[in-house]
């Protein structure tokens, strides 16, 4: 039985999918969070998250670290600029964007990781410079999930004798 992939190495064309919003629990004041990738590939196109400060003093420097499933560091993305004590911003990282220089208006728009997460892998917020107040909620990821399904097959493959997919197989095999 011949498996084909579904362009699992093109950014516009996956596979099977379907995207959704995942909410992140919040964690414990002074602490960042980590998302697990478990059981799909994932494209994860952002996180958004609301920090408030407590009053002391400092600055807080807020990073988004991607790693693989052995915890090895693929990339980090530092937000646009640091937090002041007692404020509240509110935090997205969106695949395809550029940084911007500074805050504005409370919202921070940072560029993140475009790429397939395979399951083993993490997404990490951590800050520094932090305090026993200051506190992360609201944590929402806009995920795209490619279907793997139960019935056993490889991560992102599917069978060529499925029918609805015979066509674009052949297609694809004439072109190679």
């Amino acid at each position: 039985m011949t498996q084909y992939t579904l362009g699992l190495t093109r950014l516009l064309g996956h596979g099977r999918a379907f995207t959704e919003v995942v909410s992140v629990p919040t964690p414990a004041a002074d602490t960042g969070f980590t998302y697990g990738v478990s059981r799909y590939w994932e494209i994860i196109d952002s996180v958004s998250f609301q920090f408030v400060t407590d009053s002391n003093a400092g600055n807080r420097q807020v990073t988004l670290t991607v790693l693989d499933g052995s915890g090895v560091q693929l990339a980090a993305y530092p937000a646009a600029s640091v937090q002041a004590a007692s404020t509240t911003d509110h935090y997205n990282f969106q695949a395809g964007v550029s940084t911007f220089d500074t805050t504005v208006g409370g919202n921070s728009v940072s560029p993140m990781y475009l790429g397939l997460l395979q399951p083993g892998f993490s997404v990490t917020v951590a800050f520094t410079g932090g305090h026993a107040g200051d506190q992360i909620s609201n944590i929402r990821l806009n995920i795209q999930r490619f279907v793997t399904g139960d019935s056993g097959y490889l991560l992102g493959v599917f069978d060529d004798d499925d029918p609805r997919f015979v066509a674009a197989v052949n297609a694809a095999a004439l072109l190679a």
